[in-house]
């Protein structure tokens, strides 16, 4: 849907765009490079004489696709899912008849952008809402150098020019808070994730609800929802993309999928703080999930003062049919059955 006419705040309702008009080929590939060379999937819009261009048709095809579009929310019950609710030393329920909601947030869809630009003609978006933990461990992972971060120099959160310094295309930002210490060890917490485009300009999907748009945005837009003296912000680059990096020359594999690095399976097997191991010994059982299921549903849990889980939430992992592009302008636009809900219903029921 169109999300200037749905968003309920008009902070997150406002997208960008730039026209750059009638231009030169020369012109065209060096905004192509500019902004769309950070990505290994790359645009497929061609050059024409006399065709007017815009900033959306240099960025790799998820970001022209999506672009001013929201993502509307859907939940379905599935039977034999454990149930954790419940002191961590209770006894869990094995078979139980869970709800699965399928929604998109901004880190999801980061890591579909990043994992798209790390590997070469990806043809397909992924929906996925991972919890903030592994969201955290997957962009902070080997695949990712730190470039910068408030936490170390707070003058990149005013100082415009120094904060641009060292930014490039591609790189992702990320913001973040840490609460007091509890028996839970709830320490850190990440809040949102951006992908840089060029100097205070990024996309973003601006929130987790249905009413916030994919969409291009600047540190303004950004720090009117974020305000910089309540949080963190660092940037970090793929690894492929940082000629300075001390690993690129290493065996870092390329970003895997959604479905591989925020499935239960990848969450019970990551390495968490010794405060959250209790936790992670009580989901285990979620490995023994069929593979299929296991990788298409992530887990996220609210725990209380005391350590126990008082609430839990599962969320889909769904690959959407491949993305099309127009025949005269090369542009990219998501698949029919993006738009059609009864597609998502029957996907949904395929999972157990």
């Amino acid at each position: 849907e169109d999300a200037g006419k749905a968003a309920s705040l008009a902070g997150f309702a406002l997208s960008l765009n730039a026209n750059f008009g009638e231009i030169n080929r020369n012109t065209f590939d060096n905004l192509l490079r500019a902004y769309g060379g950070w990505s290994e999937t790359k645009s497929r819009v061609e050059w024409k004489e006399g065709r007017a261009f815009t900033l959306l048709d240099f960025l790799p095809p998820l970001l022209q696709a999506t672009s001013g579009l929201h993502f509307r929310s859907s939940r379905t019950k599935q039977k034999g899912l454990p149930s954790f609710i419940g002191s961590l030393d209770s006894r869990v329920k094995r078979y139980s008849e869970q709800e699965v909601l399928l929604t998109s947030n901004c880190w999801g869809f980061a890591w579909e952008v990043l994992f798209q630009a790390d590997n070469a003609d990806t043809s397909a978006m992924t929906i996925s809402t991972a919890d903030s933990t592994s969201a955290w461990r997957a962009f902070t992972g080997p695949g990712f150098d730190l470039i910068q971060s408030s936490r170390t120099e707070p003058r990149l959160l005013t100082d415009e020019k120094l904060r641009n310094k060292k930014i490039k295309s591609g790189d992702v930002l990320l913001i973040w808070h840490e609460n007091p210490s509890t028996i839970c060890g709830t320490d850190l917490y990440l809040d949102h994730v951006a992908t840089c485009l060029d100097e205070d300009v990024y996309y973003e999907k601006s929130g987790s609800g249905d009413k916030v748009p994919f969409r291009l945005s600047t540190w303004k837009m950004i720090t009117a929802n974020f305000p910089p003296s309540v949080f963190f912000w660092e940037w970090r680059r793929l690894v492929r993309n940082n000629p300075l990096s001390p690993n690129l020359y290493g065996s870092i594999p390329r970003l895997k999928s959604a479905s591989e690095t925020f499935g239960v399976d990848s969450q019970v097997k990551g390495n968490l703080p010794p405060s959250k191991k209790k936790l992670q010994d009580r989901v285990s059982i979620l490995s023994e999930l069929r593979k299929n299921t296991a990788q298409r549903l992530s887990l996220q849990t609210e725990l209380g003062d005391d350590g126990s889980i008082e609430t839990q939430l599962y969320t889909g992992i769904l690959v959407l049919e491949d993305i099309k592009y127009d025949s005269k302008t090369g542009r990219a636009f998501l698949p029919r059955s993006a738009f059609t809900p009864d597609w998502y219903l029957k996907m949904q029921q395929m999972l157990m």
